[in-house]
């Protein structure tokens, strides 16, 4: 079983996927902020350490998943980010964002919160798209061309953007942003605590927000901590320097 003892969050993450369940379960950050020991993450969200490390260890008890996208190949691992995450994204904010103008229309003067939230929502798809188009046509394209150089070993053209730590770092920003985002989403609706006698519009609403939020939060874990590390370790190792 895997010692907790002086592991990160991003760590136990990394070492056993599954564990974000139980990070979810206790709002504990796993991707931008997952450079925390246990003890500090669970502090800041008010969890009981205690708690929540028995539910671990429940866990890393029983058998992991035998598929693990934090093991693919760099080329791999970015068609994984694409195909799964990004059009899971943008399909869920095209049906969200029809939804939320219903829920909105019909449960507003009721639920005044539900205008700041549809606020919040706009900003984080415009956000979303943006962010995941920058990555789409420069980051990952550049990522690719550094596995074929390296493959053949060839050296590739300097990008315009001088070295890869430096979209890395926009993207960073991008996911911290976005993580705010979330987080006054998730407080303007009690944690996404349903209404009573709450349509099954309100309902459906909810949950989409809920389970983007979740695969988000997957999204943002595989780039910060296996995507973004690996591709700045295979660009030194390409141009032979530290950059």
């Amino acid at each position: 079983m895997i010692d907790l003892t002086n592991m990160t969050v991003r760590d136990i993450a990394l070492a056993a996927p599954a564990t974000t369940r139980i990070f979810e379960e206790y709002k504990i950050d796993f991707c931008c902020g997952g450079r925390k020991g246990l003890t500090e993450a669970c502090i800041l969200v008010g969890a009981d350490e205690n708690e929540v490390s028995l539910k671990l260890a429940a866990l890393l008890v029983g058998p992991q998943p035998t598929y693990d996208p934090a093991r693919l190949a760099l080329t791999d691992l970015v068609n994984y980010i694409v195909d799964k995450h990004h059009e899971f994204s943008r399909s869920e904010m095209l049906r969200l964002t029809g939804l939320m103008e219903k829920v909105v229309w019909k449960h507003g003067e009721k639920h005044p919160t539900l205008f700041e939230l549809k606020v919040q929502f706009a900003a984080l798809t415009g956000d979303l798209v943006g962010h995941m188009r920058k990555e789409e046509m420069i980051l990952f394209p550049y990522i690719q061309d550094l596995v074929r150089a390296k493959a053949r070993s060839l050296m590739p053209l300097v990008p315009v953007f001088g070295t890869v730590s430096h979209p890395v770092k926009m993207m960073q920003f991008e996911h911290e942003e976005a993580g705010s985002i979330l987080q006054r989403m998730r407080d303007l609706t009690d944690d996404y605590a349903i209404p009573d006698a709450a349509c099954p519009s309100f309902k459906a609403l909810y949950a989409g927000l809920d389970e983007l939020e979740k695969d988000l939060h997957q999204h943002i874990h595989l780039e910060n901590n296996v995507l973004f590390p690996l591709a700045i370790e295979l660009e030194r190792s390409v141009f032979a320097i530290e950059r």
